[in-house]
C-alpha cells in the first residue's frame, strides 16, 4: 500500500489533525520527506485543516460540558500547535461562556441538594476534571455559597 492510500484510508473514518497524520506515517515506516509532502498535498485539497478542527473540536468539547483548559490541552494532544489552537479559540463564538457552561454543570451536581461543604467540594472537583479553570470555579462556587444559584 503506497502513502496516499495509507493517508486517505486513515481520514476515512474522521477528520485528523496534521499532527495524528505525521504520527499515523511514520508508525507505519514512510519516510520523513514523503509524509511532508503527503500532508501537504492533503492540506491544499482541504482534507486536513488543524483550523477547521479545532473550532469543530471546541464546539464538540464545550457541548460536552468541557472547559476551555481541557479542550486546548486535548488538541495539543493531538498534535495541534498552540498558535493554531488560540487563533481558533479566538475565532469561536461560543453561544455560551465558560462561566455559563460551569454553572450548568454545577446545577446539574447540586440538582435538589442542599448547599453545603460536601457539594461545593464535589463541584469543585468535577469542574476541575471537566477543564474549568480555577477563577471561573471560584465563581461558580462562590455564587452557591451567596445563594446566588438558579
Amino acid at each position: 500500500m503506497d502513502i496516499k492510500d495509507t493517508a486517505l484510508k486513515y481520514l476515512a473514518s474522521r477528520a485528523r489533525t496534521r499532527g495524528e497524520m505525521a504520527k499515523h506515517l511514520r508508525e507505519k515506516g514512510f519516510e520523513q520527506e514523503e509524509i511532508q509532502e503527503t500532508i501537504q498535498r492533503l492540506e491544499q485539497l482541504h482534507y486536513l485543516d488543524d483550523m477547521d478542527y479545532c473550532l469543530r473540536y471546541f464546539e464538540y468539547a464545550f457541548g460536552k460540558g468541557r472547559g476551555t483548559l481541557r479542550a486546548k490541552r486535548e488538541l495539543e494532544e493531538k498534535g495541534v500547535s498552540r498558535e493554531i489552537i488560540q487563533i481558533a479559540f479566538e475565532e469561536y463564538e461560543a453561544e455560551e461562556s465558560e462561566l455559563e457552561r460551569a454553572r450548568q454543570q454545577a446545577a446539574k451536581i447540586a440538582a435538589g441538594k442542599e448547599p453545603d461543604r460536601k457539594l461545593m467540594g464535589k463541584i469543585g472537583r468535577r469542574l476541575t476534571t471537566m477543564g474549568y479553570s480555577s477563577d471561573v470555579i471560584y465563581q461558580v462556587i462562590g455564587s452557591y455559597m451567596r445563594n446566588d444559584y438558579e
